[in-house]
């Protein structure tokens, strides 16, 4: 039997109207609406033919694309949007903050880090503000604004057609709240406590499933193989305040390793 790290994760369907299309490191989401093809992050530039390859595994075209929703500013989850706007009619949501790391204004995409080009600037046409609710036909996003990944961070609340609500908290690493980053681009330590406080935010939400942005936050590979199994539901309410726990597990973690400066 192959052990788990050696399967490949595939597009799946999760549940109701919401599939998997990512891969192994960077995790991209598509909601079939009634008003057509929704997507949240689009990943690392590289991995363009592999999201559109899956989305068609799946029976979508990726021309009938009308909105992707960005969950922060970083390279991996926004590298393959300027070309996936060329082939569709999509419009293009992120935070009103973060909007200045894709447009060029700040410095911040991550891209430098991972030694990596940075790809042409462009500004999305919606500037997402906490809050914001958006109904596409038989499926509802609505936003909730959750610094500290970056200042920017989004987290989506997804009904689905069901009604079943799809959870994913915007950003969750800290590789981005580390001194040394933080020192290097002058940014303040207090993005430590706005992640905290974020964390508090989320905790009062209700939520079915879990998505995350990259693929092992969530156990997103377990969760295909169950269904690729017969499980036919992959819907826990406890999983939610369970992965909330974790997120703070990382955050006191680094606290830990790295004190903010007194």
């Amino acid at each position: 039997m192959e052990i788990l790290s050696e399967i490949r994760l595939q597009p799946f369907k999760m549940h109701a109207n919401l599939y998997f299309v990512g891969n192994e490191k960077v995790s991209v989401h598509l909601f079939d609406t009634s008003l057509g093809l929704v997507m949240i992050d689009t990943g690392y530039p590289d991995m363009r033919d592999i999201i559109l390859s899956n989305i068609k595994q799946l029976g979508f075209d990726p021309e009938n694309l009308v909105a992707i929703f960005h969950s922060h500013g970083h390279i991996d989850h926004f590298g393959n949007t300027r070309e996936f706007t060329r082939i569709s009619s999509a419009k293009t949501y992120i935070s009103r903050i973060d909007n200045e790391i894709v447009n060029g204004n700040l410095d911040l995409s991550w891209a430098k880090e991972l030694g990596l080009e940075r790809i042409p600037p462009f500004s999305c046409d919606v500037l997402l503000e906490d809050g914001d609710v958006f109904d596409f036909g038989n499926t509802r996003i609505r936003c909730v604004h959750t610094p500290g990944h970056t200042e920017g961070v989004m987290s989506f609340l997804i009904t689905l057609t069901d009604g079943t609500v799809a959870a994913m908290h915007g950003g969750i690493g800290t590789n981005s709240l580390r001194s040394d980053f933080l020192n290097k681009y002058g940014l303040s330590f207090d993005c430590r406590k706005k992640f905290r406080k974020s964390l508090d935010r989320l905790s009062g939400e209700k939520a079915d499933i879990v998505l995350g942005n990259h693929p092992e936050t969530t156990d997103t590979k377990g969760k295909m193989l169950r269904i690729f199994n017969g499980e036919r539901d992959l819907r826990d309410k406890n999983e939610w305040p369970s992965f909330l726990q974790f997120v703070e597990s990382i955050i006191d973690d680094l606290e830990r390793n790295d004190p903010t400066p007194q």
